[in-house]
């Protein structure tokens, strides 16, 4: 009887685990679907439908068949001229803002701490300038961003799903307090009509070996926050590793190989603006993470 018993208590830990560290991700094989007149709707995600669907226009459709990825449907969230206007198809787990500046505001409350995203997509480009996304964004009690992530698909057709996954750049060690994802067919500054991007099985990634974040720190330091266009950087792990920056959309904008000691890199094509550095070494279970301002 008491082992019986603790099957059961460890199962219900189990699934009481893994609801929490997902719950920023509700809906996340976009199996659930609600009808709204002649359109489907996914739930608990907001799209532009309820905007855009009273003059005909559909930018998140429920795609299924060898449209989904698995189960029996995925989201598509397609890009389309709005009055002449250029909506991207987008759809996110916060409220979105449908009037100039636009943008998103809320979230789900969460506090976890996720390593990573990660997911299945397509996607068709309406032209090669154009890339969808894939972003995900934890906040603080005071609406300062703790966690950012942005996932661009490539500017070229990907006609069957491809996996992807991306690391979750952290800018603080606060507590997040909410979270959301936003899902978009283009890019934020240039979007083009009929690009199209269809994801499945969205998933949020943990790492379960508890180290904490701060035990790599004392291995690669970089000397000084501010590029003046030069970066001294130490490190003192005794193997090389690579020193990866992106910009403050999340895209990848230089990559410099990082000997054992100090290292000088000039970063002259870097542009003035705040940067997210981030170091990676083959078998270091948790990347070291800041920040680095070019003047």
């Amino acid at each position: 009887m008491n082992k019986c018993y603790m099957i059961l208590v460890s199962i219900l830990f189990f699934q009481f685990s893994v609801t929490a560290q997902n719950a920023a991700t509700p809906n996340p094989g976009f199996e659930n679907w609600t009808q709204v007149g002649n359109r489907w709707d996914p739930n608990l995600w907001n799209t532009l439908n309820p905007s855009t669907a009273i003059i005909g226009v559909l930018t998140c459709t429920r795609a299924s068949g060898a449209d989904a990825h698995s189960g029996s449907y995925a989201i598509k969230l397609t890009t389309k001229s709005v009055f002449g206007v250029t909506a991207n198809g987008i759809a996110s787990t916060a409220t979105l803002i449908t009037t100039p500046p636009y943008g998103v505001s809320g979230g789900i409350p969460y506090t976890q701490r996720p390593d990573s995203i990660k997911g299945w997509y397509k996607y068709t480009p309406a032209s090669p300038s154009d890339s969808g996304f894939i972003q995900f964004v934890l906040l603080d009690s005071g609406n300062d961003t703790v966690g950012f992530v942005r996932k661009y698909t490539p500017n070229a057709p990907v006609g069957t799903y491809v996996r992807f996954s991306a690391p979750v750049t952290y800018f603080s060690s606060a507590t997040p307090a909410l979270s959301y994802w936003i899902l978009s067919s283009s890019n934020p500054v240039a979007p083009v009509v009929n690009s199209a991007i269809f994801i499945d099985d969205l998933d949020l990634v943990f790492n379960s070996s508890g180290i904490d974040e701060v035990s790599n720190l004392a291995q690669f330091q970089i000397m000084s926050s501010v590029v003046d266009p030069n970066i001294d950087v130490l490190n003192s792990s005794g193997r090389n590793a690579d020193l990866l920056i992106f910009d403050s959309n999340g895209k990848l904008a230089v990559t410099k190989s990082v000997e054992p000691g100090f290292s000088n890199f000039n970063l002259q094509e870097l542009s003035n603006g705040i940067y997210v550095y981030k170091f990676f070494q083959a078998g270091l279970k948790v990347p070291v993470y800041g920040k680095l301002i070019k003047l």
